[in-house]
């Protein structure tokens, strides 16, 4: 057995222990045991030996880490801390700074933290420095938030592996000091905010792609149209990789032609050259990869040594990378990064189509359990774009960064690439899929490795077959999903419920959530949903809501509606009448509804597809909390009850109806457990086995309210609230038998 293949082995053991230590899943120890046994069953000493010695070494190391990301899971109320700042983590916002210390006072651990400034000099004094800076702040130092909906992002994988640990807010700037460039790394990033300014000169598109292309920023503008390159699978070519490394070498070796400087210099101008590149362009894992990779070549070819066609050196980079950041592969970037390089540096065929075929099928259990889509076309996709950009937007944008006077030209190239871009976004072919589990990606990647791998064609046609029959197996299991739900989705001060039938049968939501800002400028985010309602939805392989239910205009209701609509195809849109007559409904909502159909109920309204009953208003209202639509319906025996903000006042109107009479098993407190709602006459009157509260977490009006919460108490009424358990779901099967299931995991895991 070649070395380069023992070191696989060991590699492999290692990704596998880093997938259990950081996520506590199941299917990462199982895997390690049979992997384990598989290096034993080679019956050869050495491959053992070094699965065991890097195993146990690299599995301290992780351990170390968990342990010490588990000392930094404490809050700090009212602290007053020093962070250094580098002048490239500064990043403005319309009404503060957003940044990211890679050191502070208190442990000298990396914070994440947004600080608010009123003075447009101070922010403009931000934007124009290019140094670092030690900023004297006061606020509320807490852990990294966790996800609290299923299937929701986990921030901290990345955040982790950048050695942040903390995150800072109700932030207050207290002093600003620039600090002398005294160090290499300040330095590095001192020249890095300088290019990234070069950037800042040119007009969009070109901007963002400069600043993409050439520093691997990530700027707003590509982060808007994000969700398109990934639909269409070129995601990669704005991420600086091997591609844009070979450039720079490729640039580097002309220059020394034209120089005549020789190879021995040449060399070592190469080995201080690359690291320099890696600090300006991001220090991204795949730039780590493909740099660490071409340094470790040259270094071999000095040295004259063989590492088997590539295959060890990508080994030695992984391991060297895993031992750096061990969640690297724990995110959709470095999976793709370094799977698909190992894939091309072990194929012998030349074809660009056979090629990029291959990276397609192993680009699809990763995609899909990270983005839950695939688009049929990317192979296509592929092959147009990769030599558009080599030949032509890359060294145009090259072009335009070191001659500005050609940038005008240059951006109307750019903005005809992104106008065939968005073309290609609309062809046919984009497929949501929904989130397979860890056991079905692991178990198709083996097989797609399987398949680029072997020279045996009828083995290679089995092994098709069984793929492709496994991923049509998921989309119709996605498309009949055999239980039902009842979910209470995380959006913090607001109110979003998913109601959907088994098989499908219908798709409900009531209330979008919703946040307002608060302070001398007001403005809605739109960010809620997409990390939770519509993420989960995505997950679970929907992209259509039959009824979209707002109970009334507040925006802690309906303020996610135009995120929703936008994302997901609505059929129908249901409100109280009066709604309509609102401002909120006008501005929000009215512009986004295209092919939706939309119905104004009142008490008693009959709508189809609508498993719930219509008890209140009785009459038009103007949308105010006193006017909230009441829905009541049974979902897997147990009968809900939804009140949106319904007053007591209004409360008392809706004893009165005879519909209401009887025991209620699951009751969603009114307006968020306000003492403003839920009477002690309602709760004795439907007496519910169970009080759900939806509300934000350290939220500025208390709720749920303590009288509120002593009431429930003296009725023995339950009560559980997102704040503690983040998204309750109650899921059921036809048959009527159904579990909870609660968005924040238990399981002691540092990731998801």
């Amino acid at each position: 057995m070649e070395s380069s293949s023992s070191l696989i082995w060991a590699t492999v053991t290692i990704f596998l222990l880093a997938g259990y230590v950081f996520t506590r899943s199941i299917v990462f120890l199982v895997l390690l045991f049979v992997w384990f046994g598989r290096v034993c069953w080679l019956r050869q000493l050495f491959p053992v030996v070094q699965v065991v010695t890097l195993g146990l070494l690299f599995g301290w190391h992780f351990s170390h880490v968990s342990h010490f990301i588990g000392q930094h899971q404490k809050s700090y109320e009212n602290v007053r801390i020093i962070l250094n700042v580098h002048p490239d983590e500064v990043k403005i916002r319309e009404d503060g700074i957003s940044i990211r210390a890679f050191n502070n006072s208190f442990d000298h651990q990396g914070v994440q933290a947004f600080i608010p400034l009123e003075s447009p000099k101070l922010q403009q004094s931000f934007q124009n420095n290019s140094q670092d800076l030690q900023l004297e702040v006061a606020g509320n130092l807490g852990p990294l938030a966790q996800p609290t909906n299923v299937n929701q992002f986990d921030f901290r994988r990345i955040m982790y592996g950048k050695k942040v640990y903390y995150n800072l807010n109700k932030t207050q700037l207290i002093n600003v000091r620039q600090l002398p460039l005294k160090s290499y790394q300040a330095w590095m990033h001192h020249w890095r905010k300088k290019l990234l300014d070069r950037c800042q000169q040119f007009a969009e598109p070109l901007r963002s792609y400069c600043a993409g292309i050439i520093l691997g920023e990530q700027t707003d503008f590509l982060k808007e149209n994000s969700e398109k390159l990934r639909n269409l699978g070129i995601i990669h070519l704005f991420c600086i990789s091997g591609l844009h490394v070979f450039y720079f070498i490729k640039l580097i070796e002309k220059i020394g032609i034209w120089l005549r400087i020789d190879r021995e210099t040449l060399f070592t101008i190469q080995m201080v050259v690359l690291p320099i590149y890696f600090v300006l362009g991001g220090g991204s894992t795949s730039l780590f990869r493909a740099v660490t990779l071409i340094l470790i070549k040259l270094v071999a070819q000095r040295l004259r040594l063989d590492f088997g066609g590539g295959v060890e050196a990508w080994c030695i980079v992984l391991l060297i990378n895993l031992w750096l950041n061990p969640f690297v592969l724990l995110q959709m970037g470095g999976q793709l990064s370094y799977l698909l390089s190992l894939v091309l540096i072990s194929q012998s065929t030349t074809s660009s189509l056979k090629i990029s075929f291959k990276l397609f099928l192993i680009e699809i259990p990763i995609i899909l359990f990270s983005m839950y889509k695939i688009h049929l076309l990317t192979v296509l996709f592929n092959l147009l774009c990769v030599p558009l950009f080599s030949s032509l937007v890359i060294p145009a944008v090259l072009i335009a960064f070191c001659f500005p006077l050609t940038a005008s030209v240059i951006n109307q190239v750019i903005i005809g690439i992104e106008w065939g871009l968005q073309r290609l976004d609309q062809l046919p072919g984009l497929l949501l899929i929904g989130k397979p589990s860890r056991w079905l990606v692991m178990f198709l990647l083996v097989i797609a490795l399987k398949i680029v791998s072997t020279d045996a064609q009828t083995l290679k046609k089995r092994l098709f077959k069984v793929y492709w029959l496994t991923w049509i197996a998921t989309g119709v299991y996605f498309r009949l999903l055999p239980f039902g739900e009842v979910t209470f989705f995380d959006v913090g001060q607001g109110d979003s419920i998913l109601i959907r039938e088994p098989f499908n049968r219908s798709v409900t939501m009531v209330d979008t959530g919703g946040k307002l800002r608060f302070g001398s400028r007001q403005k809605q985010t739109s960010t809620i949903a997409k990390n939770s309602s519509i993420n989960y939805l995505q997950s679970i392989g929907i992209s259509k809501i039959d009824t979209l239910c707002l109970t009334h205009q507040d925006v802690d209701h309906i303020g996610e509606a135009k995120a929703v609509l936008q994302n997901l195809k609505v059929q129908q849109l249901l409100f109280p009448a009066g709604v309509e007559k609102t401002d909120n409904f006008r501005y929000q909502i009215l512009p986004y509804l295209h092919q939706t159909r939309i119905v104004e109920v009142l008490k008693g309204a009959q709508v189809t597809r609508l498993p719930l009953q219509i008890l209140y208003p009785e009459r038009p209202g103007k949308g105010a909390n006193e006017d909230s639509l009441v829905l009541e319906g049974k979902f897997g025996g147990k009968r809900i009850l939804l009140s949106g903000d319904l007053d007591i006042s209004s409360e008392q109107k809706l004893l009165q109806n005879p519909e209401l009479v009887g025991k209620v098993d699951i009751f969603k407190l009114g307006h968020h457990g306000s003492k403003t709602a839920n009477s002690p006459e309602l709760l004795s009157a439907i007496s519910p086995k169970l009080a759900v509260v939806s509300a934000g977490r350290n939220n500025r009006y208390g709720h749920p309210n303590a009288e509120v919460i002593k009431r429930l108490q003296r009725l023995r009424i339950p009560v559980v609230s997102t704040q503690d358990y983040g998204m309750i779901s109650y899921r059921y099967f036809f048959n009527g038998m159904g579990r909870w299931k609660v968005g924040i995991d238990k399981k002691g895991s540092i990731v998801q």
